[in-house]
């Protein structure tokens, strides 16, 4: 009983120790230093769902797998119409307000001002509007997708 119990210890403190090892190993090399001041940010066209938006890479790529984060910014009376992501949506309004609705309709949505955050898990289906132009911060894993919901207007 004592060899037995020994030996399970040894066994779950080795797997234990690897474990570390290969996520010291698995973040040093994923870590850079990056700074981006705000006059530094690049704009370029968002995602054709969302005529008139702006995104902005700060850091990562958003195509690959891996940690990434990004900027939208949203023209005042944007709509995004119904979608779901196939990874977790992690996101900090920085500026403005968004109105955030579970679901295909826009029943009972969430009103989010500048400073809030939310996290969705993936498949989630939501939509969301702004009034006044809106800046939006994505900080999660790639590859990022944005898939519409058929049958949603």
């Amino acid at each position: 009983m004592k060899r037995t119990m020994l030996f399970l210890m040894m066994v779950f403190f080795s797997l234990t120790a690897a474990g570390v090892a290969a996520e010291k190993k698995v973040s040093k090399a994923a870590v850079q230093q990056v700074m981006v001041l705000p006059d530094q940010i690049q704009w370029h066209a968002g995602p054709p769902a969302i005529p008139g938006a702006q995104m902005a890479v700060l850091d990562g790529d958003m195509a690959k797998a891996g940690f990434f984060v990004a900027r939208i910014k949203l023209p005042a009376g944007a709509r995004i119409a119904p979608h779901y992501h196939g990874n977790v949506e992690r996101v900090t309004v920085i500026s403005g307000t968004v109105k955030l609705a579970m679901g295909v309709t826009q029943d009972n949505p969430t009103v989010l001002p500048a400073g809030s955050y939310f996290a969705l898990p993936p498949k989630t289906v939501h939509n969301a509007w702004v009034d006044e132009e809106t800046v939006l911060q994505i900080a999660t894993r790639g590859p990022w997708s944005m898939h519409a919901v058929k049958g949603a207007k």
